[in-house]
This record gives structure tokens, C-alpha cells and sequence, in this order.
């Protein structure tokens, strides 16, 4: 393990000086497929990417090569957890992000697809046992014992207990690798004592055997489903109990509408992608009427998509870590939506074109793609902070979307 002071002199928890009592440790997970703890680092030291007038903070970043970013000094106040009905574990305890693979991708609030499983287990491991390096050291340089009561906690333990906000993580993400928070703390109290951890063996060599290529489908050879009743013959081939066919043309016999949106095949019901049940959001008439006017103020003249998607990235702020947990402290984050400040937010006057685009998205209509910023494509420049410091999605209309 190798800790590299990097402190965040721009954020405001390192400007207001505050100091804790340190009486515990809190592990968090980024939320996001991003391995290098050096991105976040530069993200959350820029004034534009988290503002003044909101502490938000970590004192590290954790990466599975063993390099800790330290962001923060140890015993400074980090905005790191939230609140609770007891308090907050920002006045108490040390706050530290682990990073995650770019090998899954999250499909909504501590969900996710494993898309190879193998190297996720091995980043994970990896990542697990930094934790456990990080907090043996801080335990002894702080003298916490870390198997007392609410000294070691996860941000999902420090919600049951009252002093975080409501997030899954770390367990979200480790339990499917037989990992636990009882573990964690054995294997930091083993680390200092210097016995062996009894943290899992990393994982073997992938040693799977890849799957034979498909084969070529032939338009003349087709393959008869059954679609709830009505007989499709669609091209395809069975082969050794596989079978092997064309998939738009079988969407498309369910009443699919396929189509290409930015390079990626989009199925579409109605109109529009079909909407997740489990991503609807229930607002308040004053957040409806906050998304109405900002979506207007951001995306007149986009089409649909470009509105919703305005709407997606505000929702992906309200659910993720680093931003605020409600749809109007986002949309008035200081200096994150420019016509809060400029007065076209307060002169929007929305249509029935945005008001039906923002209901959609209220539904779970999402074409984001985890998106968490935009910019105006005619503003951007080489030097621009969304193109230097973020990773870029995607373009539509008029913007560009990162995260």
C-alpha cells in the first residue's frame, strides 16, 4: 500500500479547516466503474465540479494496485456520509472510497450487470485488501480497536445506525464475493497484530474455455418461435442445442420498434425505450414543477430524448454519492445549472412538449447511460474541465454527456 498526499485545497472541506475527534472509520464504494482513485481526486478539487457551499469530501480513494489517494488530512471534517436520525458519522469518523471495475455497469440505485465476472472478483479482492492495509494503519495511528462497537462501519451500516444517509455500499458490491463487514474488521485486526488475514485467495486464472464462434446465419435458413401464441420463422440456425438467430427481426415480432441512438441499439415500446418500473421516481408537485422549468430552460428546442435526458442526469445526481439527495438541491447546486443563474430558469414558461418529456422520464424512461454532467457542445474547448477531468458518454442535439 502506498498513500499519496494529494489533498483537495480547492473543495470546501479542506478550506474550512474543520477538524474531528476521530472514533471511527467509515468504508464507502465510488457507485461508479471507475478503477483510478486519481479521477476522483481531480474531480471533487475542482471549484466547478463541487462547488463552494457544499461539503462534499472524502479524505481517500482507494484503487486495487494498491495506491491510496489522500485528499483530506486524517482528522479533518469530510462531508462524506450525510445524516441520520442519530447525528452524522461526518463529525466522527474517517471516510474512504474504494474504487470499482470498469467491468460492470450499474442499471439502477446499488444494482448492476457483471459483464466478466473473473477480473471483477480479482479488482474486488484487490480493493478489499487495500481497505484492510489502510484502516490496520489508521487504526494504530488513531489507537481505534476495530473490533469495538461502531468503530469500523460501512456507509450502509452507518444508515442503520443513524448517522449516514440511505446507500448499499460496500456490502452492495462485496457480497457477492463472500465478503462481509465482520470479515473486514477480523482481517484489520489481523493486519495490525500480524497474523495472517482471513481474507479470501485471490481468485485463479481464468481458465474457461471460450465458446466456439457463432455461426453464419443464413437469410435463407430460418429458425420457427413460438411468440405468445403466433408463429415467427426468423433466420437463424441450431447448432449443438444452441441456437443462433437474427434478434432484431424477433423484437421487432413482439412489437419492439429497434433502432440506433448514438451507436447503441436502443428497443424502443411505444414511442420510447420501455420504462424500468424499479427507476421511478415519485416527485412533489414543487419538484415537478422544478424539473419542468429547468428541462425547458436547458433543452428547449432538443427533441424528446434531449429533454428527458436532462431529467435522467438529475436523477442520477439525486441517487448517487457526491451530490445532493434531493431534485431541487441538485437543480440549485451552486454553479451546476447555469439558468439558475442567469434567469432563464426563473422565465421558463414549459410546454406541453416538456412537461409530456418530463412525465416520461418519471416513469423510469432513462437514455443516460449513468450520465451525471452535460455541456453545451458549442462551449466545449480542449481545456474545458468536463473533457480534461470526466469520461465522455455520448452526444445528443446539442450537449454532451459525461460522467
Amino acid at each position: 500500500m502506498q498513500i499519496i498526499e494529494k489533498f483537495t485545497t480547492n473543495n470546501e472541506n479542506y478550506k474550512s479547516g474543520r477538524r474531528i475527534a476521530v472514533k471511527g472509520l467509515m468504508i464507502h464504494s465510488v457507485g461508479t466503474p471507475q478503477p483510478d482513485p486519481e479521477v476522483f481526486a481531480r474531480i471533487f478539487n475542482d471549484p466547478s465540479g463541487r462547488p463552494n457551499g457544499r461539503q462534499v469530501g472524502v479524505h481517500a480513494f482507494a484503487g486495487s494496485d494498491g495506491k491510496v489517494i489522500q485528499t483530506l488530512p486524517w482528522d479533518y471534517r469530510a462531508w462524506h456520509c450525510g445524516s441520520g436520525s442519530r447525528g452524522s458519522g461526518n463529525d466522527t469518523h474517517i471516510g474512504v472510497e474504494l474504487t470499482e471495475p470498469r467491468t460492470i455497469k450499474y442499471t439502477g440505485g446499488a444494482s448492476f450487470t457483471d459483464n466478466d465476472p473473473a477480473n471483477t472478483k480479482a479488482f474486488v479482492m484487490a480493493t478489499y485488501k487495500v481497505g484492510v492495509d489502510l484502516f490496520a494503519h489508521l487504526c494504530t495511528k488513531f489507537n481505534l480497536n476495530p473490533l469495538a462497537d461502531g468503530v469500523i462501519i460501512s456507509h450502509a451500516e452507518g444508515c442503520k445506525r443513524g448517522i449516514a444517509s440511505n446507500h448499499g455500499d460496500v456490502e452492495h458490491l462485496w457480497k457477492f464475493f463472500g465478503l462481509t463487514m465482520d470479515q473486514f474488521r477480523q482481517d484489520i485486526q489481523a493486519a495490525m497484530t500480524g497474523a495472517s488475514p482471513a481474507v479470501p485467495p485471490p481468485p485463479a486464472p481464468d481458465q474457461t474455455v471460450s465458446p466456439a464462434p457463432a455461426p453464419a446465419i443464413q437469410p435463407d435458413k430460418t429458425v420457427p418461435f413460438n411468440l405468445m401464441g403466433r408463429r415467427l420463422d426468423i433466420p437463424g440456425v441450431i447448432r449443438d442445442g444452441r441456437t443462433f438467430a437474427h434478434v432484431r427481426p424477433l423484437l421487432e415480432g413482439l412489437g419492439f420498434e429497434v433502432g440506433l441512438l448514438d451507436g447503441v441499439v436502443e428497443v424502443r415500446a411505444g414511442g420510447g425505450l420501455k420504462p424500468d418500473s424499479a427507476r421511478k421516481i415519485n416527485v412533489t408537485p414543487e419538484e415537478l414543477t422544478i424539473l419542468q422549468k429547468i428541462v425547458h430552460a436547458e433543452a428547449r428546442g432538443e427533441d424528446e430524448i434531449g429533454q428527458i435526458l436532462v431529467v435522467n442526469v438529475i436523477f442520477n445526481r439525486v441517487r448517487g454519492k457526491g451530490f445532493p439527495d434531493t431534485i431541487k438541491e441538485v437543480v440549485f447546486q451552486k454553479n451546476q445549472f447555469e439558468p439558475t443563474r442567469n434567469g432563464a430558469y426563473e422565465a421558463a414558461n414549459p410546454g406541453p412538449a416538456t412537461i409530456n418529456a418530463v412525465n416520461k422520464a418519471l416513469t423510469g424512461l432513462d437514455y443516460s447511460k449513468g450520465a451525471l454532467f452535460f455541456m453545451s457542445r458549442r462551449a466545449i474547448t480542449a481545456e474545458s474541465w468536463h473533457e480534461r477531468a470526466l469520461t465522455r458518454l455520448f452526444d445528443h442535439g446539442g450537449h454532451r454527456f459525461y460522467k
